[in-house]
């Protein structure tokens, strides 16, 4: 859960998550949907589908025991070097150093580095086995984690309460700009929101592919300049009347992917020919599967910021 999303974001998601599945024997026998509706609000819903994928591989491989074996781990859906080190040192006390965001930034402020050079994460290394801990693993590495995360912030670090003050080139040369050059580039896309009402219902679709799988979606189609030449029979649906373009578009972030979205409105379906689309009810919504950016713009329908027909 942790994995790109804050402490205090994950804290009420986590300790819900435990209620339900208490161990990896239970988390093992769950449904997908169930874990994904437990996971909604924190996205990357990929992160739920790996966790589910290996408690079941946990469950029916190794007895329901994690392995303590760093290759072994590392065979696990969405588990790489970072999450497989910090498991090993975290959970089973060994020797190894899970190097997240936090940790190098504490150990480049440290060390006086700058994030511009091709070897810059193996010098990060480096440092580190040069004053990691001979024992007590398990506290040393989550002692570097806390101490990017709650006092060498990204900024404004809390120096004043910082135990290596002293031993900090950043420190002494009262300077923290902690460059990074190696930013995901967004992309940008551009989608029609099909908005279909009846006789309070809403039009949905399921739209199989690597970023929506598995949830209710909306209808979305690509961009283009003139909506009026698109045919809607293509699409397995037929609408009545024009559809109402409503000016104000809405936005949506999924991994490096920003959606610009913008609304069209129809009031009427004419004829569904494929069972691929169907009506949710809109009170009740909420016990629907929704992919992020369908959820987002239900809430944009609650608020009234977006008129309901």
């Amino acid at each position: 859960m942790l994995q790109q999303t804050q402490v205090k974001t994950v804290i009420p998601f986590f300790n819900k998550f435990l209620k339900v599945f208490p161990d990896l024997k239970k988390l093992s026998k769950a449904k997908l949907e169930k874990v994904y509706k437990l996971w909604q609000g924190l996205g990357y819903y990929s992160r739920a589908k790996n966790l589910l994928n290996t408690a079941k591989i946990v469950e029916s491989k190794y007895k329901g025991i994690l392995p303590a074996d760093f290759e072994t781990l590392k065979s696990f859906p969405g588990i790489g070097d970072y999450t497989a080190s910090a498991i090993m040192a975290i959970a089973f006390d060994k020797d190894f150093i899970g190097i997240d965001g936090n940790v190098e930034r504490f150990v480049a402020r440290l060390f006086g580095f700058k994030n511009n050079k091709n070897n810059f994460k193996n010098s990060i290394f480096i440092k580190l086995k040069e004053i990691k801990s001979e024992n007590n693993f398990s506290q040393f590495a989550q002692a570097l984690m806390e101490m990017g995360a709650l006092i060498c912030t990204p900024q404004n670090p809390r120096c004043v309460i910082c135990p290596v003050k002293k031993n900090c080139i950043s420190f002494k040369k009262k300077d923290f700009n902690y460059k990074i050059y190696n930013k995901k580039r967004v992309n940008i896309k551009k989608y029609y929101l099909l908005y279909a009402s009846e006789k309070n219902k809403i039009l949905f679709f399921n739209k199989k592919n690597k970023l929506l799988q598995d949830f209710a979606n909306l209808p979305l189609l690509d961009y283009k300049k003139n909506l009026f030449d698109m045919n809607f029979k293509k699409n397995s649906f037929q609408f009545e009347g024009e559809p109402k373009i409503i000016e104000k578009n809405f936005t949506h972030n999924i991994s490096n992917i920003k959606m610009i979205i913008k609304i069209v409105l129809f009031k009427r379906i004419k004829k569904i020919n494929d069972n691929k689309f169907y009506w949710i009810n809109y009170n009740k919504i909420d016990n629907s599967l929704l992919s992020s950016f369908s959820k987002k713009f239900i809430e944009l329908i609650k608020t009234k910021k977006i008129k309901y027909v």
